[in-house]
């Protein structure tokens, strides 16, 4: 069994001897791995506030965020430099420490028996490390028509394929059509992908250029260098991998009749 301790303290000298660290884990309803990683900036400003002086006593605070059963997601330390109280609540002024990002969305511990007490100290708890994720992952596999994802996951998915075997074979492996979301404008672009890699290979293009040489879709990026964050990316039906392109073209085309997006959206044609 290797614990946090043991690997933490591989990494520095200041947990060793302290007993003014404390662990915390702060629970998500949410079970998907995705939602967790994605709001990460909610989660920090979540965590400054407290109703309770949790910290007081602490130089230290090592956060995860908790998931199914004890399982735990190591979300950073953090390095406790003020305490005020404002309107019954105090607010701490943390500093996350950079050397320990490595490790962030990456070690899962087991809680352990007391998951009630979402605070515990660094010093009397062992806590065993039960999985560690490679480096770029995205989070399993929920099935061809089960997600939507950022652009910033689509990015994260497309450049770590070796941590994501799972999305890349399954998107590798099969044609469809698929929807481009304009989150800024409710906007909709109809895609067909029927490329020698499937979908994989028509997204690896988006995450690439950002607009995979759609007419619409490039004219936003154009005027906004930072336009692509509002897309968001889903499969609307798979298709096998014999279908022949005029049949793949007109179920597309039926989509985009279906959803308008020819008259309202972002297709050209």
């Amino acid at each position: 069994m290797i614990t946090l301790q043991e690997i933490l303290n591989l990494k520095t000298d200041i947990f060793k001897n302290s007993k003014r660290v404390k662990m915390v884990r702060h629970k998500d309803n949410r079970l998907e791995y995705r939602d967790v990683i994605k709001d990460r900036a909610k989660l920090l400003e979540y965590q400054k506030e407290q109703d309770k002086n949790i910290f007081k006593d602490c130089d230290y605070i090592i956060s995860f965020i908790g998931q199914e059963s004890t399982k735990s997601v190591f979300f950073g330390v953090f390095k406790v430099l003020g305490i005020t109280k404002k309107s019954n609540k105090f607010h701490y002024n943390l500093i996350q420490l950079d050397e320990f990002n490595y490790f962030t969305n990456r070690i899962v511990i087991d809680w352990g028996g007391s998951a009630l007490s979402w605070h515990q100290w660094y010093h009397l708890q062992k806590k065993e490390i039960i999985q560690i994720f490679p480096e770029g992952y995205l989070g399993e596999f929920p099935g061809l028509l089960n997600f939507v994802l950022s652009f910033d996951e689509l990015h994260r998915l497309i450049n770590n394929p070796d941590a994501n075997q799972d999305w890349k074979n399954n998107l590798s492996s099969v044609n469809g059509i698929y929807l481009i979301l304009d989150n800024k404008t409710g906007n909709q672009y109809i895609g067909s992908a029927n490329g020698k890699k499937g979908i994989w290979q028509r997204w690896t293009d988006y995450a690439t250029n950002y607009h995979g040489a759609n007419k619409a879709l490039e004219e936003l990026c154009n005027k906004d260098i930072s336009y692509h964050k509002n897309f968001s990316y889903s499969v609307l039906q798979t298709l096998p991998s014999n279908i022949t392109k005029p049949e793949i073209d007109k179920i597309e085309a039926l989509y985009k009749q279906k959803l308008g997006s020819k008259v309202h959206g972002l297709n050209r044609n």
